[in-house]
């Protein structure tokens, strides 16, 4: 017995010298950022804005690889179902990692099969307009959804995602139904709003802001407390009537679980060097975001945290099984 459990342990030891060995070399080849929504959106914006800086620090090229569906699940599947390199990481919501709440037969859980890298950005919530039904404030867009129940449509990045949540929660506060339609991304839903295809949507406001700029879509208000940094003009609902609506929402980098320790600490080292760099904080900024950044553990308390919250808004938003 006594000398299987030396060999056991010897064998134990030079797997993880052998994990050593590959983390210290690593990497020697491209990385994939999977993105799981279309392109333009604001996921995909936090990926590709940050991935030059971080292609420099590690000698590598980043490749953005957009995997869209299922409100991010589908890239975070693929994820937990290839291989433990570092050499493939997902950039997602935060919506996105706590998908299972609301899809349990989803194939990961995020507390046992993901490993938080860093927190990138941050957003409001924003409730946008075309600016041909002449809706000039909230109160103009609820009257209008009153008088036709049921008969306006506000488009939403995914039909299970924190947008979707805010908007459930809000227009049910305001006690008027509204129909929401889906897309796999922000970027496809904001050129239908362009376009008039649908009146309404609450989205993200990264892939909104330069059609707001250009003077083709009006913001009414953000989700959130209080007004965003990047937003100081647009409105609360918590200071329009509506004191208990509060939602936002986070864009973070997780890996695989048994990806070794070393490779997370590097990734979120060279994630970290690009969102504290001035002129990508700045162009963050103007895309409507704030860089937040920080250790895996930081992200990984937030995760658990937040999994709870989310979880019961969702269900109040009709999303989740009651």
């Amino acid at each position: 017995m006594r000398t299987i459990s030396a060999l056991m342990l010897l064998a134990f030891s030079q797997i993880s010298f052998v994990q050593t060995c590959l983390a210290q070399a690593w990497p020697t080849r491209p990385i994939r950022v999977l993105v799981g929504f279309a392109p333009g959106g604001t996921t995909d914006v936090s990926a590709r804005f940050t991935s030059d800086i971080v292609s420099k620090e590690l000698g590598q090229s980043v490749i953005i690889e957009n995997r869209p569906g299922g409100a991010g699940s589908i890239a975070l599947e693929a994820l937990v179902r290839g291989p433990r390199d570092g050499y493939t990481i997902v950039i997602g919501s935060d919506s996105s990692f706590y998908q299972p709440v609301l899809t349990p037969a989803l194939a990961y859980r995020p507390e046992k099969d993901l490993l938080p890298i860093t927190i990138l950005t941050y957003q409001p919530i924003v409730i946008a307009v075309h600016p041909a039904p002449g809706w000039k404030s909230v109160s103009d867009l609820i009257k209008a959804a009153k008088a036709r129940p049921g008969q306006i449509a506000y488009g939403l990045s995914s039909a299970t995602g924190t947008q979707a949540v805010a908007a459930g929660i809000f227009f049910k506060m305001a006690g008027v139904k509204m129909i929401g339609v889906p897309y796999k991304g922000g970027g496809q839903a904001v050129v239908d709003l362009v376009s008039g295809q649908v009146p309404v949507a609450v989205l993200g406001s990264a892939p909104l802001m330069p059609q707001v700029n250009a003077g083709r879509v009006k913001l009414l208000a953000v989700t959130s407390k209080t007004r965003a940094k990047a937003l100081p003009d647009v409105p609360a609902l918590a200071e329009l009537g509506y004191p208990d609506m509060d939602i936002a929402q986070w864009f973070g980098a997780v890996a695989p679980a048994g990806t070794p320790n070393e490779i997370v600490a590097r990734l979120s080292a060279a994630y970290n060097k690009a969102l504290s760099d001035p002129k990508m904080v700045q162009r963050l900024f103007d895309a409507g975001l704030e860089t937040v950044g920080g250790t895996p553990e930081n992200m990984g308390k937030r995760m658990a945290a937040e999994t709870l919250i989310w979880s019961k808004a969702a269900k109040e938003a009709g999303l989740g099984k009651n």
